[in-house]
C-alpha cells in the first residue's frame, strides 16, 4: 500500500466488471473508502431537460422544498416510496478553461452526505483526470481518459466537508473542459416516506440536478 497518500494509476472502463478495492488508512482512526470501478450512469450525465413521471411503484412521488431555492438555502427532498430505500443524487456541471494544455478546478468545503454514499467526478475533453481530496491527509486518485472522457468514483466516503481539487491535461484541440460532479446517498424509507435535507452553499453553479430513484428534476438557484 502507498504511504504518501498517492494511489496507484488505474484505468477506468465503464464496460469492465464492477469491482472494489478496500483501503484502510490508519491516522487517528480507521477510515474505509471503497473505489467503484463502475459508477452509476444515472447519477452522472450531460444536462438536458427531463420530464418527471411518478407512476413507478418504487417511487410514487417526491417534492423539493422550497421549490425555488436561493443560493445558500437548505433544500429538503420529501416523498413517498414502496421500496425499502431510495437513492438521492445532487449533480452539477462546470465548464473550466484550458491554459497551457492543462485544466484545474477547486471545490473548497464540498459537502459529502452520510454513508452509504458515492462521490463521482467526470471530465470531458481530457487526456486524464486527477482528483485530490483532503481527508486529514491529501489523497490523490488518477484516471486515464477513454474517448476523451475520464471518470473517478469513490464509495462510502466519510461524511463531512472536504477541500477537493480537480486537474489534468486537456485533450488536443480543446480550449474548455466540462466537469460534472455528483454526490449521492442511499436513504431508508420509513413507513412509506423518506426525507433528506442538504445545503446549496457548496454547489458552485446556478443550476443543478436532483435525482430521486431515477426521476430527475433540474433546479435553478435564484
Amino acid at each position: 500500500m502507498p504511504t504518501t497518500g498517492e494511489f496507484p494509476n488505474r484505468t477506468h472502463d465503464l464496460h469492465h466488471t464492477p469491482g472494489k478495492i478496500i483501503i484502510k488508512i490508519m491516522v487517528t482512526k480507521i477510515m474505509i473508502i471503497r473505489f467503484c470501478n463502475r459508477p452509476s450512469e444515472r447519477h452522472i450525465k450531460a444536462y438536458q431537460p427531463f420530464s418527471i413521471t411518478m407512476d413507478t411503484p418504487e417511487n410514487r412521488d417526491f417534492e423539493i422544498i422550497p421549490p425555488e431555492p436561493g443560493a445558500g438555502d437548505n433544500v429538503t427532498i420529501r416523498g413517498t416510496s414502496s421500496a425499502e430505500s431510495v437513492d438521492i443524487a445532487i449533480t452539477f456541471t462546470r465548464t473550466v478553461p484550458v491554459e497551457g494544455g492543462k485544466y484545474k478546478y477547486r471545490m473548497p468545503d464540498k459537502e459529502v452526505p452520510e454513508r452509504p454514499n458515492r462521490l463521482t467526478v467526470r471530465a470531458q475533453n481530457v487526456r486524464d483526470l486527477k482528483v485530490r481530496v483532503k481527508i486529514l491527509l491529501w489523497m490523490t486518485r488518477r484516471a486515464r481518459a477513454s474517448e476523451d472522457v475520464a471518470e473517478i468514483c469513490e464509495c462510502d466516503v466519510p461524511s463531512g466537508k472536504y477541500d477537493i481539487r480537480i486537474e489534468g491535461h486537456a485533450a488536443e484541440g480543446h480550449s474548455q473542459v466540462e466537469l460534472t460532479v455528483a454526490a449521492s446517498r442511499t436513504i431508508k424509507v420509513e413507513n412509506g416516506r423518506f426525507e433528506e435535507t442538504f445545503s446549496t452553499r457548496a454547489i458552485p453553479a446556478d443550476e443543478f440536478e436532483v435525482t430521486v430513484a431515477e426521476q430527475t428534476e433540474i433546479i435553478q438557484l435564484h
